[in-house]
């Protein structure tokens, strides 16, 4: 039997069907699986045991080091969310501190009751709102430093305070006199407000 020769258009059809089929064993291969996630992924925690997770969301604007009962957990990235897993049906402490150091920025306690996720948010630093009613321009102070002068009837922010305790005081613009002072402890990731009158 002859050699017969193929047409252009039949070697086009097979080369772009080889083409075609490598293309599809790529986007297969670089799949976890074809049937849906992985089964040892990560944030599945479903071993046939009750577990018990607390999700931690952190929105402060900065990396933080996340304890639980005094224990070290992980560093949580702003933004980000992690979960401690394996938690005992407890009453646990939380603390979430300025990366490195000891200072707490938010603080809550979870009453772990079920086998459950629970979620602790971490929201912005606390901040303290100054308001002037006194009737002058005052000069404002936040443990002896001057942070900002304020008109009557303004107000303005002292922002991304850590927790503990801060002194703040009030002079006249004019006179240099002081006016008014306060002590706030700040020991929740809230805002806080100093009205002077």
């Amino acid at each position: 039997m002859p050699f017969k020769v193929p047409r252009w258009s039949d070697v086009l059809a097979i080369v772009g069907l080889g083409i075609v089929l490598l293309m599809l064993i790529l986007v297969l291969a670089s799949c976890e699986s074809i049937f849906g996630p992985d089964s040892d992924d990560d944030d599945d925690d479903t071993s046939g045991d009750e577990i018990a997770r607390i999700v931690v969301a952190n929105g402060y604007g900065e990396t933080l080091d996340i304890y639980m009962d005094g224990a070290f957990q992980f560093a949580l990235g702003d933004d980000e969310t992690k979960k401690i897993k394996d938690v005992s049906l407890d009453e646990h402490d939380l603390e979430a501190k300025r990366l490195g150091t000891a200072a707490v920025v938010d603080d809550t306690t979870i009453d772990v009751t079920s086998y459950t996720d629970y979620s602790w948010s971490i929201g912005d630093p606390p901040d303290i709102n100054v308001i002037n009613n006194y009737g002058t321009a005052l000069k404002i102070y936040l443990n002896d430093v001057f942070q900002f002068e304020l008109a009557d009837d303004e107000d303005r922010w002292i922002m991304n305070v850590a927790f503990g305790e801060y002194f703040l005081k009030a002079y006249r613009v004019d006179s240099g006199r002081e006016v008014a002072s306060t002590t706030i402890d700040v020991d929740g990731n809230k805002d806080y407000t100093w009205t002077i009158k």
